[in-house]
């Protein structure tokens, strides 16, 4: 199984709602950063500020890095039919505060933006570069969409029992961004770990009952899943597999449901990096 070779997920400590707010700092244009302006996870200025349904405010850089995303909270279960792809921003995905674990969603605060800029110019200038204006900090952060289900059909019974068509099947709304899904079927099967490279991420089998499939969705190189489920890849790739649990359903046409996680695309983030070295080297030279 693949679950047994992985590697184990690294954890972060978090700050609690009874950590002592920080102390006030002295801010780059010599105004003092008041202890309610600083963020709560890196304890500087709130930069791109967005508050929580739970009526927390933190960076928006912090929020997407440190707010957990359970596939199996999230999941909802559709029709078979569904398929449509709903453009969703990555705040509206529903997460764990990292402040209180409360499921939540954040929202940009325009309001208190125009205030920090207003109230500390030279260190909000100073943020600005830090996190190099990149979309919610350290790399880009996007909504996809997850399906994984089964479709089902009764056939003639083959004298073992084995009268169940079914068709396993994970989507996602960006399929670019997978490298493969890996599926485990129960060990009764021949050949019970498959690996799809490409769409459809589905398997069919016939057989005579239920058990629970395990999946496993890894993203590409420069990708990695925002979600408390994902798991670093053996070769070291930090959060790239999502693990996935299905039980199969053989009632009328089978069961889907339908989840809506985060991921991180670090690549627009290197682009930048690199970007930025070479227009240095052009002023150098």
């Amino acid at each position: 199984m693949h679950r047994n070779t992985r590697a184990a997920r690294k954890r972060h400590p978090l700050p609690t709602s009874s950590s002592p707010p920080p102390p006030a700092t002295a801010a780059a244009d010599g105004a003092e950063v008041a202890a309610d302006d600083l963020c709560p996870i890196c304890h500087l200025l709130l930069h791109r500020p967005v508050r929580t349904t739970c009526g927390h405010e933190l960076c928006r850089f912090c929020m997407a890095r440190w707010a957990d995303v359970s596939a199996a909270s999230a999941m909802t279960i559709v029709p078979l039919e569904d398929s449509a792809v709903t453009a969703a921003a990555a705040s509206a995905v529903e997460a764990r505060c990292p402040m209180c674990r409360t499921v939540t969603t954040a929202a940009p605060d325009a309001d208190r933006e125009r205030q920090l800029r207003a109230r500390y110019p030279g260190r909000w200038a100073e943020r600005e570069r830090e996190e190099g204006g990149e979309e919610d900090g350290g790399g880009e952060v996007q909504a996809v969409t997850v399906w994984l289900g089964n479709t089902h059909g009764a056939v003639g019974d083959d004298g073992d029992g084995n009268s169940h068509e079914w068709t396993f099947f994970v989507r996602i709304s960006d399929e670019d961004v997978v490298q493969e899904v890996q599926i485990e079927l129960d060990s009764t099967f021949q050949s019970p770990s498959v690996v799809r490279t490409a769409p459809p991420f589905e398997v069919t089998r016939i057989g005579w009952g239920v058990f629970t499939v395990e999946a496993y969705v890894v993203l590409k190189e420069g990708f990695m899943w925002l979600s408390e489920d994902a798991q670093d890849e053996v070769d070291g790739a930090e959060k790239a597999s999502l693990p996935l649990e299905w039980d199969l359903s053989f009632d009328g046409e089978g069961s889907m449901g339908r989840c809506l996680l985060k991921i991180r695309n670090n690549i627009v983030l290197h682009e930048n990096e690199k970007s930025d070295e070479d227009s240095e080297w052009e002023e150098e030279n």
